[in-house]
């Protein structure tokens, strides 16, 4: 298990970099590199997995929710949830179990720019930026 954590949060800190020192930015494929990192407008080889992976991130009041609209079963699951600011640093994490429900809260943070991931076991790596 700490070799999973070990590589969920390197992933993070990695996407995080990427963000703030990307050269190789384009209308395509964002901050981000193609098929490493996807996004809803960079969905890679999993272009009809947008809806069911890429994660939705909401605001009411002094609470921010991300949610991945996903079914989760032993086999198939969201493994982890991430906020990240701008700057690379995590705001709050959750990681769920294959019977869990892909959705996590955290205290809305400052105005800003931030990253929320969603990582699958099957269909990788996901980063929705929002802005507060």
């Amino acid at each position: 298990m700490s070799d999973r954590r070990t590589f969920l949060k390197s992933t993070v800190a990695v996407a995080a970099g990427l963000a703030l020192g990307a050269t190789n930015v384009s209308a395509e494929t964002g901050p981000f590199p193609s098929g490493v990192v996807y996004t809803a407008e960079d969905p890679g080889m999993w272009d009809k997995k947008v809806g069911s992976h890429a994660p939705q991130v909401s605001v009411d009041g002094d609470k921010l929710t991300i949610e991945t609209k996903h079914p989760m079963s032993a086999d198939h699951y969201i493994v982890r949830h991430t906020l990240v600011s701008s700057d690379g640093k995590v705001v709050g994490y959750q990681v769920f179990s294959p019977d869990g429900t892909p959705k996590s809260t955290y205290a809305t943070p400052a105005k800003g720019e931030y990253f929320a991931t969603s990582f699958c076991n099957l269909h990788d790596f996901w980063v929705t930026k929002v802005t507060i």
